[in-house]
């Protein structure tokens, strides 16, 4: 499937940064839910131990309030009814009875004068006050009423039902919080991260790192790491056909040109000759750039590389008789020095002379040393098996010594495939667990130095 057009940039998201530059919002999401678990835990203590029992405690002091009251308007009413009626008791009684108070009634000199209490044996709530009455005569007397300003259930179901409304407003609270907390940690990142998948889907557009150092930051960066090898895979396809085609279609286009004149030209055998040699030479070099790649992309394939046990002994002695005689025939002087014979190496033996056979003609291109002299040292370092190769030429110019192992990197310009020996080089050593490395030698030349794991019996 085709993937949109890549744009260089994406708007930064406001509201990602604004939450970016809150310090505590980057952390891990697990901190900041228990930051979040703590925040609301305290919100809910003050909430309940503030503003919940200090409305209990308001509705209580109204409620006792009003208690206190009632109990002194009912005192105040029996003292003035005392006083219409000028002392007389069974009045008195009547009205106690016909309000359901009970009531004591004293002289002056604290003597009892009359007493009514229907309310003794009431499971309720008793409140008692007591009353200055002056009689018409003169007589002073002391009135005290026992009433019930409140039945028990009616103060159950009262505190209960304050208790309910106060719970109730509490938890919409509580539950508004959390709600915010919810959104700022989890669903509005989430929303952020959805809405740059689908504008790189739909629109392209390259994401951008987070600086949230969360579970979503690190998804979000994991996509962009994502992003960033699909563009890096996407371009070495583009890079890797525009070469196919740039470099195949130079000797494709001469041996089109070749054949035709084969096909309509009246040519003395002589040339004929001369035309289908270079027919051939033009297809081995078609040949030889179809080879190319298809090692490049065979050293690539880790899991399809058999690794055996091969001592550096016999390794460099497998080596040197590969390659020493072919050499020295081309004037090449090619040395090779083991100073670990007895340490093993697992290795694929085939890819790695892949590897030296590489180097070799990489240098045998590029040297331009008369005469070549190639040198590899086999040493340990560690648990390290290392592989020194160094050629006498003229190195490698420092603002390109980073570019050699680039795939399809190449100084010539008249080819765009190129470069690819050393790019199989160290498709070769990662595919081994090692790593290599080149410099310039202060003396003249290139070293190229890979580090494989030695093999530990």
């Amino acid at each position: 499937m085709k993937r949109p057009g890549r744009k260089k940039t994406m708007k930064q998201k406001s509201s990602d940064n604004s939450s970016q530059h809150v310090g505590w919002l980057n952390g891990r999401l697990s901190h900041k839910a228990l930051v979040a678990l703590i925040a609301l835990a305290c919100l809910s203590g003050l909430l309940m131990f503030h503003f919940f029992l200090s409305y209990l405690s308001t509705y209580a002091d109204n409620a006792y309030n009003k208690i206190l009251s009632d109990s002194q308007k009912d005192t105040q009413q029996a003292a003035a009814f005392l006083h219409d009626c000028d002392g007389n008791f069974t009045s008195l009684k009547n009205y106690a009875l016909t309000h359901k108070i009970s009531c004591e009634v004293w002289d002056s000199r604290g003597k009892l004068l009359f007493e009514y209490h229907p309310l003794k044996e009431e499971k309720n709530f008793l409140l008692s006050n007591s009353s200055k009455v002056t009689l018409n005569s003169g007589t002073t007397l002391t009135i005290r009423t026992w009433s019930i300003p409140i039945k028990e259930h009616e103060v159950s179901d009262s505190i209960r039902h304050s208790a309910i409304i106060g719970l109730f407003v509490l938890n919409i609270c509580i539950f508004a919080i959390a709600a915010v907390l919810l959104y700022l940690l989890v669903l509005a990142p989430i929303v952020n991260l959805r809405r740059t998948f689908k504008e790189y889907y739909e629109q392209g557009a390259l994401p951008e790192r987070s600086s949230r150092q969360d579970e979503i930051g690190k998804l979000q960066n994991t996509f962009v790491d994502m992003v960033n090898v699909l563009e890096n895979e996407e371009q070495a396809e583009r890079t890797l056909i525009a070469s196919v085609s740039h470099d195949i279609k130079t000797p494709l286009t001469s041996v089109m040109g070749f054949t035709e004149r084969l096909l309509s030209a009246d040519l003395t055998p002589e040339k004929r000759a001369t035309y289908l040699q270079n027919i051939y030479d033009k297809a081995l070099a078609i040949k030889g750039i179809v080879d190319e790649f298809d090692e490049y992309l065979d050293t690539g394939v880790h899991s399809s590389s058999p690794m055996c046990l091969i001592s550096m002994n016999d390794f460099c002695r497998a080596v040197k008789k590969e390659y020493q005689d072919e050499l020295s025939d081309a004037g090449v002087q090619f040395t090779v020095e083991c100073i670990c014979p007895s340490e093993q190496l697992r290795c694929n033996y085939g890819h790695m002379t892949r590897f030296l056979g590489n180097l070799i003609g990489n240098s045998i291109q590029h040297a331009h040393a008369e005469p070549l002299k190639l040198h590899l040292k086999c040493s340990r370092e560690n648990d390290q098996i290392i592989l020194s190769f160094s050629d006498n030429g003229q190195g490698v110019p420092p603002e390109i010594m980073k570019k050699i192992f680039q795939p399809f990197f190449t100084t010539d310009r008249g080819r765009k495939v190129s470069g690819l020996g050393l790019t199989i080089c160290e498709n070769i050593i990662h595919a081994h667990g090692g790593t290599v490395n080149a410099w310039n030698i202060l003396s003249g030349g290139l070293m190229v130095q890979a580090r494989l794991p030695c093999a530990k019996l």
